[in-house]
Order: C-alpha cells, then structure tokens, then sequence
C-alpha cells in the first residue's frame, strides 16, 4: 500500500510538469531522472532548442588536369602546386626561374665579349693588308697565274686601313683566293659575322694581323696574335652555348611540368580520401560526442 501511494505521487507530480510548460509536448525516454527531473528544454526538436555552426565534411574538390597541364606549360610547377603537389610544383619552378637567370647572364657575357672581340679585330686587323701579302706571294701560291686581269683596289690603299675597307675589291679578292689551291675559304665581307671568325680560325687569313710581318711567305706559322684573337672569339661562342643550352632547358621544362601536371591532378582526383572526426551531435538526451567517418573516391 505504501509503495502504491509513492507511485501514484509521481506520476502526479510528472503529470504537473508537463502541463506546466508552454510546449504540450512530452518526450519520455525511460530515463527516470531525465524524465521527471531533467529540463525539456534538451528534449525539444533540434531548430527549437540548438544553434551551432556546421563543420563542411564535403570532400575536397576535383582539380582539373587539362587546366592543370595549361597552368604548367605557361609557369611550370604551377599546375603541380593547383594540385596541391608543393614540393615538385616548387621544383620545376625552381628550375625554370634559375634557367632564365643563368640564360641572361651568360647571353649578357656573350654579348660584352663579342662587343670586345670585334673592337679588338678592328683595331688590329686589316684585310687591306691581307690582300698585299696574297698578292705579293701569288707568284709562290698560283704559280703560273695570268693575274693581268685582277684589280684588287678600287683606290690605291694609302691610309684606307680602316673599317669597313671600302677600297677593298672583295669580288677580286675572292676570285683570286679561288685560284689558291692551299687556300680553303674565301675572305666574308667586312661586318659579317664569319668575318669575324674566320680571320682568327684559319692560317690562311693570319697576314691581315698587324704582328705579322708583311714580307714573310709563310702564313702556316702565325704569330701569338693570331692564336690569342681565336681564344677570345671563342669565349664569346662558348658563353652563347650555355645560354642557348639553359634556353633548352626551359623548353623542356615547360613540356614536362605540363605532363606531369596532367598526371598529378588525375592522380589527386583518383586519390582515396578518409576524414575520421569527433563531433558534437545533439540528441534527445542532449549533445553527445560521436565519432564520424567520411570516404569518398573520386574517378
């Protein structure tokens, strides 16, 4: 009898909360201290009751590897660091910034020597003399050769040693050179870039060298002069090679980066994502912690 009077007063006193609050609505959940002694505030719906913010669980983004590919072949490494790929993307960056500069400079010094280069032949070397010394010795190097008809000067020489040499019959000269069987090149017109290097590269050309005496037949022994002129041109050529070969190397990086691009973006978006996280989630009872998996796999 006493266990049924305390029961008959608990649910009278359960009954009393419920019509008490302004929501009709009873939620019982079995829970005797949530029931009959906890806040309804925790069992109404979730839009009356809870204001929180959202985490995104969304899985990240499709990179696209055409855009990827066109990123890198106009800046490589940028269509690896779009697809979240930093270190090759810094790589094939790295590389094309420092071929630009080690291109620059070394073109620069191409340019500073051929400059000084030519200054020096202008300076010291005379086709005008060149062409006395082959004249002087066509006897030794043409023997036999009628040279009634060759007119080597349109002007007599004096005081024309000078660029660009406009006494010079370069025809003429040519035309005898042709007649040389020891001789294997034809003297370039003064300014032309084979001007400049045959002068310093073939023995034939060593007598327009202001060292070189003039009377001496022998022109297979050229003096130091000769052989100095032909090192510095050199360094000019050698400087342009290595500029031409970091030119390449750019090229063939922009190719590259635009491929590997393409692969590492298909790669990211075939690339399987796990994101395990704890949240808050609320429930009847309240909000409970709960551990949430997402998977996801792109194609």
């Amino acid at each position: 009898m006493k266990q049924l009077t305390i029961l008959t007063i608990l649910i009278t006193f359960a009954l009393g909360r419920g019509f008490s609050q302004q929501d009709s609505s009873i939620y019982l959940t079995g829970n005797s201290d949530v029931d009959f002694f906890g806040s309804t505030v925790l069992l109404k719906p979730l839009s009356a009751n809870i204001s929180m913010m959202q985490e995104d669980n969304s899985p990240p983004s499709e990179k696209s590897p055409w855009l990827a590919a066109a990123m890198s072949l106009l800046v490589p490494g940028t269509g690896e660091l779009y697809s979240e790929s930093y270190t090759k993307g810094g790589i094939f960056l790295g590389v094309e910034v420092a071929s630009w500069i080690i291109a620059g400079v070394y073109n620069s010094k191409g340019n500073k020597q051929t400059e000084w280069f030519k200054k020096y032949a202008n300076e010291h070397y005379s086709p005008v003399r060149y062409a006395e010394w082959v004249w002087r010795n066509i006897g030794s190097l043409a023997p036999g050769l009628d040279t009634t008809s060759y007119h080597l000067y349109y002007r007599p020489p004096v005081g024309a040693e000078a660029p660009p040499f406009d006494c010079l019959a370069w025809p003429e000269l040519n035309r005898l050179e042709g007649e040389i069987s020891s001789f294997t090149h034809r003297l370039p017109l003064y300014g032309e870039q084979q001007y400049f290097e045959l002068i310093g590269k073939y023995k034939q050309f060593s007598k327009g060298w202001d060292s070189e005496d003039p009377y001496e037949p022998d022109h297979l022994t050229p003096g130091d002069q000769f052989y100095y002129y032909g090192v510095e041109f050199n360094k000019a050529d050698h400087y342009y090679k290595i500029s031409d070969l970091f030119i390449s190397v750019i090229i063939v990086n922009h190719i590259v980066s635009a491929f590997d691009a393409y692969l590492t973006a298909s790669k990211y978006n075939n690339s399987l994502h796990a994101d395990v996280q704890l949240k808050m989630q609320p429930t009847i009872y309240g909000m409970m912690p709960t551990a949430q998996a997402n998977l996801s796999y792109t194609f």
